[in-house]
């Protein structure tokens, strides 16, 4: 049985990035671009996900909300071959976050990286290390995306 991103013919983990801070000019780099609106309710056993956008090709969640989820059991390796690519914005420095987020977060990148599911991390600052290490892209203008709702 294939799971996630390479074994279905499309990028795996390696394709992942940290954005840093996440400007436009990044997204684009990855054909991605800050998602419209009031975001979307995503249905997953037990519960929903609050997501800035969702379909088979694309999940974009803020940290708050993944950190959410993890603490209410959200099982990350059943969701993870669903989407193509997972987006998460909003992610602190992981050395000054609380403890369980920061094992809800990593959780969850574990969840992607075994699933071979690339993530894309947006970021006003490098988070830090991760379990997982995803290549790390620094703009140099330091402009953030204008994102709706808070992150």
């Amino acid at each position: 049985m294939s799971r996630g991103g390479a074994a279905a013919g499309r990028p795996g983990w390696d394709a992942g990035r940290v954005l840093v801070p996440g400007t436009e000019e990044q997204l684009g780099s990855l054909g991605l671009f800050v998602p419209p609106g009031d975001g979307t309710e995503v249905p997953v056993p037990g519960g929903v996900l609050h997501a800035r956008t969702a379909d088979t090709e694309l999940l974009w969640l803020a940290f708050p909300e993944v950190c959410r989820a993890g603490a209410v059991g959200v099982r990350w390796a059943e969701l993870a071959p669903r989407h193509a690519l997972w987006v998460v914005d909003g992610v602190p420095r992981l050395d000054a976050a609380a403890s369980g987020d920061v094992s809800a977060f990593l959780d969850f990148a574990d969840a992607l990286h075994a699933a071979d599911v690339p993530l894309v991390v947006l970021a006003a600052r490098d988070p830090g290390p991760m379990r997982r290490p995803l290549p790390v892209d620094e703009a140099a203008d330091g402009g953030l995306p204008r994102l709706g709702g808070g992150s």
